[in-house]
């Protein structure tokens, strides 16, 4: 088991009057100790943040009342596709970490 941490802010244009949205840049550094392999954990931190992009910005979960999820597939809710991705995604890690 381990732990990671990070830090993230982006660059966001916001339609007021349509409530549409761009993510222009976004910038990402993340401690993952010593890297084994530096393109590997990038990519997972990609991933990771298109994920919780999506989760946030398009997805909708719907619950029945005992708290049962009732969209549980790709196929019941939209997923982040690379137009969806920021113009400028910029990740790296934390140097000298141990």
């Amino acid at each position: 088991m381990y732990l990671t941490n990070g830090v993230g802010c982006s660059l966001v244009e916001l339609d007021c009057l349509t409530g549409g949205h761009a993510v222009l840049r976004t910038d990402i550094v993340m401690d993952v100790g010593r890297s084994l392999n530096p393109g590997i954990d990038i990519g997972q931190v990609e991933g990771a943040f298109m994920q919780g992009l999506g989760y946030t910005t398009m997805e909708e979960f719907v619950t029945a009342g005992n708290g049962e999820i009732l969209t549980k597939n790709l196929g019941e809710y939209k997923v982040p596709t690379m137009a969806d991705m920021p113009r400028q995604l910029r990740v790296s890690l934390l140097r000298g970490a141990r």
